[in-house]
């Protein structure tokens, strides 16, 4: 199945209490169903390719369904950014926003719409750097970080403490430390579009959604 919406619950004197709900879960992208994609390079092989080896590209996918995210949640994700140009370029984005059918700018802008509510980048080119941003305004940056390659990663909402902690693997055990630590994240009640974008320059990359699923803890 492309995705599924389940309900998993612990059950404690004839009573169900619900621990997690799968909003949905794509392993991979055989199926794209649920999906809106904005000139992306489209399905290879079960991947999404945001961009291929292109100068000047972007590409943008979106959920077709707009959900409010005020409630605890984990986001997690497989990306892989690779080939390319001698220093490739440029990373990919996550974002947050009121719209599901535009595209963001190319070059190390990677795909972000202004209009997003919240957003995290990921670049690579001579950036290497993970920022933060709400409502378009960077809140922080870490330099130093390497998304040129295959990682797995992890976004936990608190939703009542509005924090976000970002984890990031090689391999797709979760690790025990965390890699980016925000505080004063919040969503409102407004009901997003949850999507990624990635683009190229001058310099260019692969940039590749493997999987995505989100559940809401």
């Amino acid at each position: 199945m492309p995705f599924v919406s389940s309900v998993e619950g612990t059950y404690s004197f004839g009573r169900a209490n619900k621990t997690s709900a799968v909003e949905f879960n794509y392993p991979n992208f055989a199926s794209t169903a649920g999906l809106s994609q904005v000139s992306t390079a489209g399905v290879i092989d079960n991947v999404l390719y945001l961009t291929q080896t292109a100068t000047g590209d972007v590409g943008n996918v979106y959920r077709s369904t707009a959900i409010p995210y005020n409630k605890n949640f984990s986001f997690e994700w497989n990306f892989d950014c690779c080939g390319g140009s001698a220093t490739p370029a440029d990373g990919f984005c996550l974002q947050w926003s009121t719209t599901n059918t535009d595209n963001g700018p190319t070059g190390g802008s990677v795909g972000l719409l202004s209009t997003a509510v919240q957003a995290f980048t990921f670049l690579t080119y001579t950036n290497n750097s993970f920022t933060w941003y709400k409502a378009n305004v960077a809140q922080t940056t870490q330099t130093g970080q390497n998304f040129q390659r295959n990682l797995y990663y992890w976004a936990d909402y608190n939703y009542s403490a509005s924090t976000m902690k970002i984890y990031v693997s090689t391999t797709p055990t979760k690790p025990v430390a965390i890699n980016f630590s925000l505080t004063g994240f919040i969503f409102g009640p407004t009901s997003y579009y949850i999507g990624f974008g990635a683009a190229t320059g001058g310099s260019t990359s692969n940039h590749i959604l493997r999987s995505m699923k989100l559940t809401f803890t």
